[in-house]
């Protein structure tokens, strides 16, 4: 059957997307129902990646010939901006299960010139990365986005991804993640997880530690440059190292749990082996973003990236990301607005608390997690207290939350 196609910028891409027609009903849009997969929303995530391997190219691969690994392509439209956008790409590697993607896409890369940078394949997205690892093909960016949970596919990525390669993750399986469905989560990611305040937070921790545990199979360890929540997914993106010894470094330094205090509505992380029925485990527990790296995706998409569509909203989000990256100490993130419910009062201004915390020689930052959350290296414990003393109704609470 043939599809009916319609055309859409993306970027600097122009690429065909199967007709919206076909996934649309009254005023809702759904993806999944395109004969071959093209989600709009995810034009944020896109964005953020273009500028994010660049960031790396430049910054972590310099003189080095980087080649990308697409291997979820659907119409291709990711794997044709990495080769329009980021400069210092040799090779795209891309590719799908599904016959007619693999048709659309090829087209998709004929009509934007780019028959000589980027392959697609028809291939199942493991067999596709372990073809490239047999061929010795040297790898260093594997990108794993599929509709839902990546937990399949991040061994295989591991496996062929070079030196001081980069990973980039994204999960669609909120709901597991987060601790709302913890059999599937346990099942999936080998995860003790349940729902609380700080959940979106939890759902990155616990997706980095699967992956940390996968790397050590290999005898590789990971190191977070950027983790985000945006829309109905999360996002991380990680330096990929070989070697024993920074594993078990890792496994042991990185690795731990969380304690959430159900009388004081607080979450603390801890390090190491984790007893009690009560810890969410394991969860990583040390950086999920790296200063320098989000202060160089910044400085780029101000500059070179200015023309992509969600620019104001990517730019909000990595301002906020480079404000989290400065704090020191690493606590998760804290939910006011659960800290006020457990102490019966009303939850103060969330500018507030900011101030107070930087007046007593704290750094806090808001969180891109929830607009309700604080980031700061203050114990937590503190937190609780300011809380209650700035809800007091004697204190002026006008402004902006």
């Amino acid at each position: 059957m043939r599809l009916r196609l319609a055309v859409v910028k993306e970027g600097k891409a122009l690429v065909y997307i199967p007709d919206p027609e076909h996934a649309s009903s009254l005023d809702y849009f759904e993806p999944a129902w395109l004969p071959v997969f093209y989600n709009p929303v995810m034009e944020l995530n896109r964005d953020i990646s273009v500028v994010a391997l660049q960031a790396y190219v430049e910054a972590l691969a310099p003189r080095r010939p980087i080649i990308a690994v697409e291997p979820f392509t659907a119409t291709g439209v990711r794997a044709i901006r990495y080769s329009l956008e980021v400069e210092g790409l040799e090779a795209v590697y891309a590719g799908d299960i599904d016959g007619r993607a693999v048709a659309l896409a090829r087209a998709n890369v004929s009509l934007n010139g780019l028959e000589n940078i980027v392959r697609v394949y028809h291939a199942d997205a493991r067999e596709l990365v372990f073809r490239l690892k047999r061929e010795g093909v040297p790898v260093l960016f594997v990108d794993i986005d599929p509709f839902g949970t990546p937990a399949p596919f991040i061994e295989s990525a591991i496996a062929v991804i070079g030196r001081s390669g980069l990973l980039a993750v994204t999960a669609t399986d909120l709901a597991v993640l987060e601790g709302s469905k913890p059999g599937t989560a346990k099942r999936r990611y080998g995860v003790r997880v349940e729902r609380v305040p700080p959940s979106k937070e939890v759902a990155v921790r616990a997706l980095l530690a699967f992956i940390a545990l996968r790397a050590a199979m290999h005898d590789k360890a990971v190191k977070p440059l950027l983790s985000y929540y945006a829309d109905h997914y999360i996002r991380v993106f990680l330096i990929v190292e070989r070697g024993a010894v920074k594993a078990d470094r890792m496994l042991e330094h990185d690795l731990g749990c969380l304690r959430y205090d159900k009388n004081l509505g607080i979450a603390e992380l801890e390090k190491g082996n984790c007893k009690g029925s009560e810890a969410l485990y394991p969860i990583w527990v040390s950086r999920i973003f790296d200063e320098e790296f989000t202060a160089s995706c910044l400085k780029l998409l101000e500059g070179r990236f200015r023309y992509l569509g969600t620019y104001k909203r990517s730019l909000r989000l990595l301002k906020t990301v480079e404000e989290e990256s400065r704090i020191e100490g690493w606590q998760i993130h804290q939910r006011i607005d659960s800290i006020a419910s457990k102490a019966r009062t009303n939850m103060p201004p969330i500018h507030l608390i900011l101030e107070e915390l930087k007046r007593r020689g704290f750094k806090a930052s808001r969180t891109l997690f929830t607009p309700v959350g604080v980031r700061t290296n203050a114990d937590a414990r503190l937190l609780v207290g300011l809380v209650k003393e700035l809800s007091k109704p004697s204190r002026s609470h006008a402004g902006p939350v």
